[in-house]
């Protein structure tokens, strides 16, 4: 949806993902928690549920790329590993109202050139709908959000940057969390000394990164529990928790029942809320 000249709208939300990028002019973006000025060059993403809307709109041209993610089957492979995706996509939306909008991605004239002309290219493609379509708007799509992504982590902003290091410490305990993972480890992936990643932690998620790895952990023990026959000290270990005892303990905290339980009737109870 390319828009030249786009109106003041007020706050709506979608059942979609929005990929925002402001190409010219100026406008104050609104959400519920706050209004922040926008433009030419702003790129940002508005999730599904998420209120926004836009006033004070002078001249501001801008296009939304809308879409759903798990009906697109976007090829995971490298995605959330790439710390510049995992910062523009997931972090700076779920933190925006508490850095004030500051971890945006703001692309420089030439960058927004080069990716208006794939948006360009998307555009004419889902116009014409010839042979194959599909196929090559899905590949353009990709280009989009892999450019963002790569000059996201060329940003130079304090925001973006703390964002980038815990999207790579994120990347590590998500890859190793099988692993004797020690709060040690987590500081050198994140080049933060312990005190700032417990202080990010605990502004961005309300909790400690040795909670959120052992939320990771109990979530992908729920999932081993239903999908094979492993033993219950197995699936600790799977998980990286070779004490079964304390695993049975903090599967109980946070499932609100025991391992074997949940294995027979996983209905009944809940998984750990999603971590980002």
């Amino acid at each position: 949806m390319w828009h030249t000249d786009h109106p003041d709208i007020g706050l709506h939300t979608h059942d979609f993902m929005e990929l925002v990028l402001v190409l010219d002019g100026s406008a104050r973006h609104m959400t519920e928690e706050g209004e922040y000025l926008i433009h030419p060059g702003d790129v940002f993403v508005i999730p599904p549920g998420v209120a926004h809307g836009y006033k004070g709109c002078d001249g501001m041209e801008l296009v939304n790329i809308n879409y759903e993610t798990n009906r697109l089957n976007l090829p995971n492979t490298g995605l959330k590993g790439f710390p510049g995706y995992r910062a523009l996509f997931t972090l700076e939306p779920a933190f925006r109202s508490r850095h004030e909008f500051k971890g945006r991605l703001h692309l420089p004239p030439h960058k927004s050139r080069e990716v208006s002309q794939l948006v360009k290219d998307l555009q004419e493609e889902l116009y014409r709908r010839k042979d194959g379509f599909h196929f090559i708007c899905l590949t353009l799509l990709m280009q989009v959000i892999g450019q963002l992504s790569r000059t996201y982590t060329e940003m130079e902003t304090s925001t973006s940057r703390s964002f980038l290091r815990l999207a790579q410490v994120l990347q590590h305990i998500e890859s190793h969390y099988a692993d004797d993972l020690k709060l040690e480890d987590l500081t050198k992936a994140a080049a933060m000394s312990t005190r700032t990643l417990q202080r990010c932690f605990q502004e961005s998620f309300a909790m400690s990164p040795t909670h959120y790895l052992n939320r990771l952990r109990v979530g992908n023990a729920c999932k081993e529990l239903l999908r094979g026959n492993s033993t219950i000290t197995e699936v600790a270990e799977s998980v990286g928790i070779v004490d079964s005892n304390y695993f049975a303990r903090l599967f109980q905290q946070m499932v609100g029942t025991s391992p074997s339980d949940y294995r027979k009737k996983p209905s009944s109870f809940t998984t750990p809320p999603k971590v980002h």
